[in-house]
């Protein structure tokens, strides 16, 4: 079908010309707003970007402190700038960093009501919610089990009661990273054991992070230290955060990890005094205190305007 031939324009030529250099100039000053680079904005992060101005240095600049992580992340979520990064783009090992993923695609299938048939999970190694073979959870529990005591047979759960089950779950995992524009993530499981087709990018385990506190349930999940469960079979199952940062002020979430081969990672949800960032560190020796120090770096050297 050939297009239609779009409408004459209602104002002058030269008016139009005139509104185009307007706009232009408006957004050449946006455009050198400061943001990172490798940063996509979305078509809601760029009215955001419009409505929230960046934060600044402070007149008196404090030092970096000195960090062991391998890459680094962090970025200001109501101006979608970036404060500061380290190898933002090395692939590195995700450990249970994963499940923020994990929570991601089985959310996007699962009714929080669903009732999950807990399986071989039982069986998983690492950390565990001690799930009981053959009990029925729901996948809101489910990902409680995931997500607060890192369970690893909760994440088997999720992805066996899933269409098609393990190896389509994880399939929708890596489909979905994607969709995302993770250029610099693959999974091949649930849980994060290490393996050279496992890995993602401080970048984007932020990024992914950022999708996942979209999701009301997730957020409220992430910052949760201590609850407890009851099964439609009865069985109880006490669960505590490893997120150690949950103690301390302004911190939400996100998520631990940790093997071997990864070391020490952790992706942080802070906010203070209402201005929210989003921190992550891969392949540190101490992740704890060196996101606790790049917090109090952020606000004690930017100021929000």
């Amino acid at each position: 079908m050939t297009p239609a031939t779009p409408p004459a324009p209602k104002f002058p030529l030269i008016h139009l010309r005139l509104n185009l250099l307007i706009l232009s100039a408006i957004f050449g000053f946006f455009i050198t707003l400061p943001a990172h680079p490798f940063v996509s904005l979305s078509k809601p992060a760029v009215k955001a970007a419009f409505t929230r101005t960046p934060p600044i240095p402070r007149s008196r600049s404090l030092p970096l402190p000195r960090i062991t992580a391998s890459a680094v992340f962090i970025i200001d979520l109501s101006s979608q700038s970036t404060l500061f990064a380290k190898q933002p783009n090395t692939r590195l090992r995700p450990a249970s960093l994963t499940k923020i993923m994990t929570a991601l695609v089985a959310l996007d299938y699962y009714n929080p009501s669903s009732l999950l048939s807990v399986n071989s999970g039982s069986l998983s190694r690492g950390a565990k919610a001690e799930l009981v073979k053959g009990d029925l959870i729901t996948a809101k529990d489910a990902l409680y089990a995931l997500l607060v005591p890192s369970g690893n047979d909760a994440a088997v759960t999720l992805a066996e009661n899933y269409p098609g089950g393990y190896q389509k779950f994880v399939a929708q995992m890596n489909a979905k990273a994607v969709s995302a524009g993770l250029a610099n993530t693959h999974f091949a499981n649930v849980s994060g054991v290490d393996s050279p087709l496992h890995y993602t990018s401080a970048f984007d385990i932020a990024m992914l992070a950022k999708l996942a506190l979209d999701r009301p349930l997730l957020k409220s999940i992430f910052a949760t230290r201590k609850i407890t469960l009851k099964s439609d079979k009865g069985h109880i199952y006490p669960l505590v955060s490893t997120n150690l940062l949950l103690e301390k002020p302004g911190v939400l979430g996100v998520k631990t990890g940790w093997t071997p081969e990864a070391g020490e990672c952790l992706v942080t949800f802070v906010e203070r005094n209402g201005h929210p960032i989003l921190i992550s560190l891969l392949g540190s020796k101490n992740r704890f205190d060196e996101t606790e120090k790049l917090i109090n770096w952020v606000y004690s050297n930017f100021s929000w305007e």
